[in-house]
C-alpha cells in the first residue's frame, strides 16, 4: 500500500467538533485511514491571525512542529511562545491550548498516534470546560520546558555538507538526519524526523517494520514505491504548501 498527494489549502477546515471551541483553526488530514493508514495520522493545522484554540486534549499522543508565525500555546500551567523551528509532544490526555498573538498564519505539521477515528467516529478530543487559553507567554528556552516536552530544531541549524555533522547520524555521504521527536524525547506512539538529501544522492530499495508517512518542504525527489517509480517536489502556494506520501509497513521504497 502506498499514497502520493499534494497539500490543497483549499481543504483547510474546521471540524464540527471544534467549532464551538476555536476562533481563526482549520486543519487539513494529509495522512489517515481515508488512504490506508493504519497506525498514524499527519496534518497540517492553522491559525488566523488573533486566533484560538480553547484548552484541549486527546486520546492519542499529539506531535507538533511550527512550521511558519508564531503563537502561544499552554501546556497544563505552563505558557510558551513559540515560533518556526519549534517542536512540541503532548502526552495522550494533556490538556494545551492555541492562541495566535501574531499578524500572520501560523501553521504546523501535526502527527497523532495512535490514530485517531474519523470525524463523526469515536470521540478523540475532549474541550475542559474552562474554555482557556494562553494570553501571554515567553519565547520557547528548549533549555528550561519546566517539565513539558519542547524543543528547537530551524532548517537554519542544519550543518553545511562538507562539515562531519552533517552525516553523524545518517552515516551517509551527503545526507543529514535529526529526529525531532522519539523515544528519547519522551513520545511513547510516534516519532518526528527531519532529513536533507543533497543532489544526486539516493538510498538503496528498503522497507521498515513500521508505517511512515513523509512531508517534502523543498527541493524535488524522485521516489520508488511497490516498484513504481513517481516524481514529488514542494510546489510553491499562496502558503507555500508541500507534497506529501504514505508508504504502509513492510512496504519496499527507495
Amino acid at each position: 500500500m502506498h499514497y502520493l498527494a499534494k497539500f490543497d489549502e483549499t481543504m483547510l477546515k474546521t471540524p464540527n467538533s471544534y467549532r464551538n471551541h476555536s476562533k481563526g483553526y482549520t486543519e487539513n488530514a494529509l495522512v489517515d485511514q481515508t488512504c490506508g493508514s493504519v497506525h498514524t495520522s499527519m496534518a497540517i493545522c492553522q491559525l488566523a491571525p488573533s486566533g484560538v484554540l480553547n484548552s484541549h486534549y486527546h486520546t492519542y499522543e499529539e506531535g507538533v512542529y511550527i512550521l511558519q508565525g508564531e503563537v502561544l500555546i499552554s501546556i497544563d500551567e505552563q505558557a510558551y511562545h513559540l515560533k518556526a523551528g519549534d517542536w512540541a509532544v503532548l502526552p495522550v490526555g494533556k490538556p494545551h491550548a492555541w492562541h495566535n498573538v501574531g499578524a500572520e498564519f501560523v501553521q504546523w505539521l501535526q502527527m497523532a498516534a495512535p490514530q485517531p477515528k474519523l470525524e463523526g467516529g469515536l470521540r478523540h478530543t475532549f474541550f475542559l470546560k474552562s474554555g482557556d487559553f494562553p494570553t501571554e507567554a515567553q519565547r520557547l528556552d528548549p533549555s528550561n520546558t519546566q517539565g513539558n516536552l519542547l524543543g528547537h530544531f530551524g532548517l537554519d541549524k542544519i550543518p553545511s555538507p562538507n562539515e562531519e555533522a552533517y552525516t553523524a547520524v545518517s552515516g551517509r555521504n551527503g545526507t543529514f538526519l535529526n529526529w525531532l521527536i522519539d523515544e528519547n524525547m519522551g513520545a511513547i506512539h510516534h516519532r518526528l524526523l527531519l532529513v536533507e538529501f543533497q543532489p544526486g544522492v539516493s538510498i538503496a530499495l528498503h522497507d521498515h517494520p513500521f508505517e511512515e508517512c513523509c512531508f517534502i518542504l523543498s527541493g524535488e525527489l524522485e521516489c520508488i514505491l511497490d516498484g513504481e517509480r513517481y516524481v514529488a517536489k514542494a510546489e510553491q502556494t499562496r502558503f507555500g504548501r508541500k507534497s506529501r506520501l504514505q508508504i504502509g509497513c513492510g512496504q519496499e521504497h527507495g
